[in-house]
């Protein structure tokens, strides 16, 4: 929400960010007469990669369609190839930025040496695409902004085939302040991961708990209101199928205009953006765990390993957890958080901590306390614990 390269979005940067790369000086393809296409294909011309054929050029109404679309990068381990290209609403602006209603990508596929991916529709609306000459300069205010996005059917392979796939990508800009989002949301839907094609320790991991595929849906929101300097994520949510959903809701302030400016210029210097955070205050943060049986799973897998059934496991643990809390220095918080977490283990149904100071606490009182006195952390933003609610 409040870096600028959020506004091409996770769909967009997932598709269009694929060959919206450095424009290079010279063309690498014959230019189509139609300003708009031209101007297009400039964009996606690029020094890592060009523009290396394309197929009939056809401009109807408002609409502009290049057929058969094949970008390849410079060392030819890459393929980009799209069957149909449609910009409706196009222009192109005095400075030389490309405007369009519309953006529609059909058949999409990117083929590399270790793999690839497919992707049978892609749709944006109102886009302000940026001219190829400030890509190339690596103008910071120029990012692609849009109002909706959605890509579909997209399967992600490796070089041995096919490893997950999503059946749709959904994404909105839903106000803005000047060129600046301010409230948006977005939705993955039904990733399919097919855990046996995996090689990461991850992976086997997950094989070991009884997982050969797993089933994921991601979605979240957000809201930034410059004038009152606060942002609220109400819900973004990973929800595995039999497995859990994670749930985090958090409000902050002193989310100002010129703080989102200076992070925006401080993007590739991680000391400095740390130091703008310290500006940023939270003001109520709520994680939540729903079990769906990976609990389960893992305390069952880990008793095995002790060699012992899971309700002794469990019984072992719960007890030594007064022991284990004793750092936090307070007693009924050591109390709540003994409780919901036997109450959890024992019988997984949800767990959820959260942070409800009765100020805002900035983020520099947060890491001042964390490293002089961190067993006042969970005092100073009024943190709590429940189970099973």
């Amino acid at each position: 929400m409040i870096s600028k390269k959020s506004r091409i979005g996770l769909g967009l940067s997932t598709a269009v960010g694929l060959f919206l790369a450095q424009a290079a000086p010279a063309l690498a393809f014959d230019p189509t007469g139609v300003p708009v296409a031209d101007a297009f294909l400039k964009l996606l011309d690029s020094d890592s990669g060009d523009v290396e054929s394309y197929g009939s050029v056809n401009e109807t109404g408002g609409d502009v369609t290049i057929a058969d679309l094949v970008l390849k990068s410079e060392d030819d381990d890459g393929t980009v190839t799209i069957g149909t290209t449609t910009l409706s609403g196009g222009s192109v602006l005095d400075n030389g930025r490309l405007k369009l209603s519309g953006l529609q990508l059909q058949n999409l596929e990117l083929a590399a040496d270790d793999g690839g991916l497919t992707m049978a529709n892609m749709t944006a609306t109102d886009l302000v695409l940026p001219a190829a000459e400030e890509v190339q300069n690596g103008a910071p205010t120029v990012d692609p902004s849009y109002k909706t996005f959605e890509a579909s059917t997209i399967q992600i392979n490796d070089e041995d085939g096919k490893i997950a796939t999503i059946d749709t990508i959904t994404s909105s800009i839903d106000e803005m302040d000047g060129d600046q989002p301010t409230s948006g949301s977005f939705a993955i839907s039904n990733i399919v991961v097919d855990v046996k094609e995996i090689q990461a320790e991850e992976a086997k991991s997950l094989q070991d708990l009884g997982y050969e595929t797993l089933n994921m849906n991601i979605s979240g929101s957000g809201k930034w209101d410059p004038d009152a300097a606060t942002i609220n994520i109400p819900d973004l949510k990973i929800d595995g199928q039999d497995a859990a959903a994670l749930t985090l809701s958090l409000s902050l302030g002193g989310v100002t205009r010129e703080v989102v400016d200076e992070l925006n210029k401080a993007s590739d210097n991680p000391e400095e953006s740390m130091a703008l955070l310290q500006n940023i205050s939270v003001s109520n943060v709520r994680i939540r765990l729903d079990d769906a049986s990976l609990t389960g799973r893992v305390l069952d897998q880990e008793a095995q390993k002790a060699g012992v059934d899971t309700q002794q496991y469990v019984a072992g643990l719960t007890g030594s957890l007064p022991l284990m809390l004793g750092m936090l220095q307070n007693k009924d918080l050591e109390g709540q958080v003994t409780e919901a977490v036997t109450q959890y283990l024992t019988n997984p149904g949800s767990l959820e901590i959260t942070a409800s100071p009765e100020n805002p606490v900035p983020f520099a009182q947060i890491m001042g306390a964390a490293m002089m006195a961190p067993q006042m952390v969970p005092q100073l933003l009024g943190v709590s614990i429940t189970a099973n609610q």
